[in-house]
C-alpha cells in the first residue's frame, strides 16, 4: 500500500487522497519516532524512555505494545508485506524512498549543496526549492523524547543551510532583491537571528533591490543580536558588506567567504588560495546502533553555532570510536558549509604517533594548500586560527594520542567544531565528552546481523549468542571475527565459535593485539606489573590481590591498577574492584611470553578471505 508520511508540520500519514486518521498524543509519537529511525529497529526501552521519560509507568510496556498494534492496523494492508515487525526486542518501521517528507528533504538538500559546490546554481536554486517546499509554514508538533527533540533540531539546522544556499544560488542567478527573496531572508533571520551569513545575504539582497536604508537597518539588528546574546560585535565580513553598502558600492552577488568557485576550462580553481575542504570518508561498513551516543554529539556540535566548541570521544580499544565520530560528522554535515577536515593522528597503533607541529601543519594546508612552511609550532597554530576565525569549519582529529597534538586550534570567534577521539581523555575544562563503553547486547547481534547476515544468526542464535560474547561487544572484534564468514559456506557461526574460544586463536581474530598494543605503551612502569597480573590470575582484583599475586609494594599495586583504568585496560567494578576483560588478559599473557623470551602460542594474522587459520569446525 502506497503511504505518504508527513512530519515536517502537522504530522499526517495520506493513502493516495484520503488522509488516514493517527489518535493524538502517544500514538502519534511512537509514529514520529518511528519515522525518524524508519528501518533500524528500535529498542522497547528507548521508546519507553522517548514517550514517558526516564519514570515511565508500569503500563508503559503494555501502552506501547497497544500503541504499536493500532498503527500496525493502521499502516497495514492485505497482500503487502507488515509495516511495523517486531525485530531484536524493538519496533521497526518499513518506509520506501520517497514516502517520507523529512527523508525526501533530506535527499533533495544534500543533492543541492552538491550542485552548489559543482557551480550549478540553476540546478541547486531548483532542487534546494523543492526541499524547502516540503516544510509546512506550521511547526511540528512538541517532541516527547530527547532522541525525536534533537533530530528535530538536526533538520531544522539543514533547512537553515539550504535556505542560506538557496537564497545565495538565486543571487548568483542575478535576482535582484524580489520580494519573494527578501520575504524568505527576513522570516530566516527572525528565525536564526545569530547567523551572520543569514544576515549578509539579507543585505545584499536588499541592496540589490535598491534599499540602501533597509540594509544598513539590517546591519544594524544584527549588531543589537549578536551584542544581547553573545557579546561580540559582527565579524569582517559582515562588517565589510556594511561598509560597501554605505559607499554605494557595487556589491557581488553572494558574499565572497560562502562561493566555490567551479573547476572549468577556462578558470582553473588556484591550487594556492584557500579552499573549501572536504575530507570525511565514505563509511566502509554500516553503522549500527549508538542512537543516544549519536544524538548526544549532534547537541553538542549544535553548539558551535554560536561559539567554537570542542567535543571528545574517548574509551577502549575496538568501542567504535571513530565510526561513531565520522557517523556523528556526516549528520551535521550542513552545519559546517566552510569545510571538513578528517585526521588520523595515529594514537590507536602507531609506535610515533605525529607531533604536534606536523599536525598543525597538516591542517594549515588543508586550508591553504599554498601556505608557506610555518617557522614552528606557535605560528602554525596562530595561522590555523586566522583560517578558521569566524568560519563554520568542523575538524575531526581521530586517534588522539595526547592532548598536545589537538591544543590551540580553534579561534576566538566564529562557528568551528572540533572533534576529537582517543583512547584517554584528551581534553580539558568545559570541553563535552563521552565515553564510548561495549555495545548493548541487542546492539552488538545487530551489528553481528548486519556483518554475518540475518540468515546465519537465525539458523543458529546460540552460536551468535556466544560470538558476541567472546568478541566482548566490541563492534572491532565482532566486525573482523565475523569475515571468516565470507570465506565460504565452510564457515559456520558454530565454527566461527570454537574458533574463538580457543584462547589461542581469539585475540588474533578479533584483530585487537595492535590496538591494545598503543593502550600498552602508556603504562611505563605499570607494564610489568599488568603482565604478571594477567598470567596469575583472570578474575575481579583488588590493589591488595595485585600486590600479593605480583609481590609489587601495595602503593604500587594501587598505582599501577590506576594507570591500567587510565589506559583503558581495566575498567572500575566497584569499590576498591577492578576489572580486566579476557581480550586484554589474553593479550598480556601472550606479550609476557614474548617478553621472557619464550615462544607465544601460534596464532593467525587478521581475518581475510582465503585464511584457513585455527581448529577446523
Amino acid at each position: 500500500m502506497a503511504l505518504s508520511f508527513e512530519i515536517l508540520g502537522p504530522v499526517r500519514v495520506r493513502h493516495g487522497e484520503q488522509t488516514l486518521r493517527v489518535p493524538a498524543g502517544r500514538p502519534t509519537a511512537l509514529l514520529v519516532t518511528l519515522l525518524l529511525h524508519a528501518g533500524v529497529s528500535v529498542p522497547v526501552e528507548r521508546l519507553r524512555e522517548e514517550l514517558w521519560g526516564r519514570r515511565p509507568p508500569a503500563s508503559a510496556v503494555a501502552n506501547l505494545r497497544s500503541h504499536a498494534s493500532g498503527l500496525r492496523h493502521l499502516l497495514d494492508s492485505p497482500g503487502h508485506p507488515a509495516r511495523l515487525p517486531t525485530e531484536h526486542g524493538g519496533y521497526l518501521l518499513r518506509v520506501e524512498p520517497g514516502e517520507l517528507d523529512a527523508a525526501e528533504f533530506e535527499r533533495l538538500a544534500t543533492e543541492g549543496h552538491a550542485a552548489r559546490i559543482g557551480g550549478e546554481p540553476e540546478l541547486a536554486a531548483t532542487l534546494l526549492g523543492r526541499a524547502l517546499a516540503l516544510w509546512s509554514p506550521t511547526d511540528p508538533p512538541p517532541a516527547y523524547g530527547p532522541a525525536t527533540a534533537a533530530a528535530f533540531d538536526r533538520l531544522r539546522e539543514r533547512r537553515a543551510g539550504a535556505r542560506e544556499t538557496y537564497a545565495a544560488c538565486r543571487l548568483d542567478l542575478g535576482d535582484p532583491g524580489t520580494p519573494a527573496l527578501l520575504a524568505l531572508l527576513r522570516d530566516h533571520v527572525g528565525e536564526h537571528p545569530l547567523r551572520e551569513p543569514a544576515w549578509a545575504l539579507l543585505m545584499t539582497a536588499l541592496h540589490r533591490a535598491g534599499d540602501q536604508a533597509g540594509a544598513v537597518r539590517s546591519y544594524r539588528a544584527a549588531c543589537r543580536a549578536l551584542d544581547g546574546e553573545l557579546g561580540v560585535a559582527p565579524g569582517p565580513e559582515l562588517t565589510d558588506l556594511y561598509r560597501e553598502v554605505r559607499r554605494h558600492a557595487p556589491r557581488s552577488p553572494v558574499p565572497q567567504r560562502r562561493r566555490v568557485a567551479p573547476h572549468t576550462r577556462d578558470r582553473p580553481v588556484d591550487p594556492r588560495g584557500p579552499r573549501v575542504p572536504h575530507e570525511l570518508p565514505c563509511p566502509a561498513a554500516p553503522f549500527v546502533g549508538r542512537r543516544t551516543e549519536l544524538a548526544r554529539l549532534r547537541d553538542a556540535l549544535a553548539v558551535a553555532r554560536r561559539q567554537p566548541v570542542t567535543v571528545a570521544v574517548f574509551g577502549m580499544a575496538g568501542t567504535g570510536k571513530s565510526a561513531l565520530a565520522l557517523r556523528a560528522a556526516a549528520e551535521v554535515l550542513d552545519a559546517f558549509p566552510d569545510g571538513q577536515l578528517h585526521l588520523d593522528l595515529g594514537g590507536s597503533v602507531a609506535d610515533c604517533p605525529p607531533p604536534p607541529l606536523q599536525v598543525a601543519t597538516r591542517v594549515l594546508r588543508a586550508l591553504h594548500p599554498g601556505a608557506d612552511e610555518p617557522a614552528g609550532l606557535a605560528e602554525a597554530r596562530a595561522r590555523v586560527r586566522s583560517l578558521l576565525f569566524d568560519r563554520r569549519v568542523l575538524l575531526v582529529l581521530d586517534n588522539a594520542a595526547d592532548a598536545a597534538q589537538v591544543d590551540d586550534l580553534l579561534p576566538v570567534r566564529g562557528g568551528c567544531a572540533l572533534l576529537v577521539t582517543s583512547r584517554t581523555p584528551v581534553t580539558t575544562g568545559d570541553a563535552p565528552s563521552l565515553r564510548l563503553d561495549p555495545l548493548p547486547a541487542a546492539e552488538a547481534m545487530a551489528l553481528l546481523r548486519a556483518t554475518a547476515g540475518d540468515r546465519p544468526v537465525d539458523e543458529e542464535p546460540e552460536a551468535a549468542s556466544a560470538v558476541v560474547n567472546l568478541c566482548e561487544r566490541l563492534p572491532l572484534a565482532l566486525r573482523t571475527a565475523s569475515r571468516r564468514l565470507s570465506e565460504g559456506p565452510h564457515w559456520s557461526l558454530s565454527r566461527l565459535a570454537r574458533l574463538l574460544r580457543d584462547e589461542r586463536y581469539r585475540l588474533a581474530e578479533t584483530g585487537l593485539g595492535p590496538r591494545l598494543g598503543a593502550s600498552y605503551r602508556r603504562l611505563g612502569s605499570a607494564a610489568p606489573i599488568f603482565l604478571r597480573l594477567c598470567r596469575a590470575h583472570p578474575g575481579p582484583v583488588t590493589a591488595e590481590l595485585t600486590a600479593a599475586l605480583t609481590g609489587a609494594p601495595p602503593e604500587d599495586a594501587a598505582r599501577a591498577l590506576d594507570r591500567l583504568v587510565a589506559a583503558q585496560l581495566a575498567e572500575p567494578a566497584g569499590p576498591g574492584r577492578f576489572h580486566i576483560g579476557d581480550l586484554v588478559r589474553l593479550y598480556a599473557v601472550e606479550l609476557a611470553a614474548t617478553e621472557a623470551g619464550g615462544t607465544a602460542p601460534v596464532r593467525p594474522g587478521p581475518a581475510r578471505p582465503g585464511g584457513s587459520h585455527g581448529p577446523a569446525g
